[in-house]
């Protein structure tokens, strides 16, 4: 019987495996396959307004890019800073598209402040053409524009402009948010039932939130052609009944007090705070101006100018936009102005002739400065 040799020969040794090379690994190029690259924002800029409303606030005015809110009691200066946006961002070549859901910018009063009407690069939007156009598609019995109505708009510029159709920067100015109601209140109330003020609230959040956390913001980025930016006025009240010392609240809910990244309060917490500046002449007087104080309660901006938030100090809403309350301020305002006083007050008047006065102003009191001509 053969023996067998279990020894291994000592040129059969088991093969050494070379190691695995390890495969070049790029995290931009990983970006791009999943679609998460980074892309960096468009330069910061301002819609400036004016200097004496930025020597208030700290900042020049409001920020392209973003969703801005200019907040306060009615009659406050609120519209003030969003017609001087309007004008600022029209002589910028961004296309000012003005939503007046209260029929509250008269022409007059923007003409006095700068706007050129007949240059045509505006577009204006009432209540008629919201319903008209968007309300009435989904119910051709509604009588009234709704909340979903505004957002939709915004959204139907916005698409118009990534067609192409509309190859401008973008201002959305809203005076104001809280006018109008949501499609379910509306409903309510043609069919005589209940309602809910929370249904607003509801329908404010959800109608805006793609506007407000993508569209808007999203257009900062450099692959994006245009910057679209949101202006809006929103009015306030003090709800007493909230904890020990209250609370302030936005009209129509709170979604656009959360979405805006820069927040400009004008007047009181409580009240309006505010008083009317009267001018005087030969036994003649008109108010042409609201005192009232202004700071900024929220700014989230990603700037220098990130972070602060000033005092309030006071300041003068007028015809012609904001003045400081300083008495070097009105009396250059009354230089610059002669004709205007004249064309209100009457007479051949001299700068010297009109006297300058402060007065109380009550809560419902509300001056109507498009009484004033558009001469000066």
């Amino acid at each position: 019987m053969a023996k067998i040799n279990n020894e291994v020969p000592s040129n059969s040794a088991a093969p050494v495996r070379k190691p695995t090379e390890k495969k070049s690994f790029s995290m931009t190029d990983f970006k791009k396959k999943v679609g998460g690259e980074d892309v960096p924002f468009k330069p910061f800029e301002w819609i400036k307004c004016s200097d004496a409303l930025g020597e208030v606030i700290g900042i020049p005015g409001i920020a392209k890019g973003y969703v801005n809110l200019c907040r306060g009691f009615s009659n406050t200066g609120k519209s003030t800073m969003l017609c001087e946006s309007v004008v600022a961002a029209q002589n910028m070549g961004i296309l000012p598209i003005i939503i007046d859901t209260e029929n509250n910018l008269g022409q007059k009063r923007l003409k006095l402040m700068g706007f050129d009407f007949d240059s045509d690069f505006y577009i204006m939007v009432d209540n008629e053409f919201l319903l008209e156009k968007f309300g009435k598609s989904q119910n051709k019995n509604r009588k009234q524009a709704a909340i979903e109505d505004l957002a939709n708009c915004v959204h139907y510029f916005i698409d118009l402009q990534e067609e192409g159709q509309l190859p401008f920067d973008l201002l959305f100015a809203i005076d104001s948010i809280g006018t109008l109601d949501s499609i379910k209140s509306i409903d309510a109330i043609e069919k005589d039932t209940n309602s809910n003020n929370m249904w607003n609230a509801g329908a404010m959040a959800s109608a805006f939130k793609s506007l407000t956390n993508f569209r808007i913001p999203n257009s900062k980025k450099v692959n994006k052609p245009y910057t679209n930016t949101m202006v809006c006025v929103q009015k306030v009240w003090f709800d007493s009944m909230v904890g020990g010392a209250g609370a302030l609240r936005h009209s129509g809910g709170e979604a656009l007090f959360s979405a805006a990244r820069l927040i400009v309060h004008f007047g009181g917490i409580k009240s309006h705070g505010t008083s009317r500046v009267v001018a005087t002449s030969k036994g003649r007087e008109i108010t042409f101006g609201i005192k009232v104080t202004a700071g900024v309660v929220k700014n989230h901006l990603d700037s220098d100018l990130g972070g602060i938030a000033f005092n309030d100090e006071d300041i003068i809403s007028t015809p012609h936009g904001f003045i400081g309350a300083t008495k070097d301020a009105v009396d250059q305002y009354k230089k610059d102005n002669l004709k205007f006083f004249r064309d209100v007050l009457g007479g051949d008047i001299d700068i010297n002739d009109i006297g300058i006065k402060e007065v109380d102003i009550t809560e419902d009191e509300k001056i109507d400065f498009s009484k004033f001509t558009d001469q000066a």
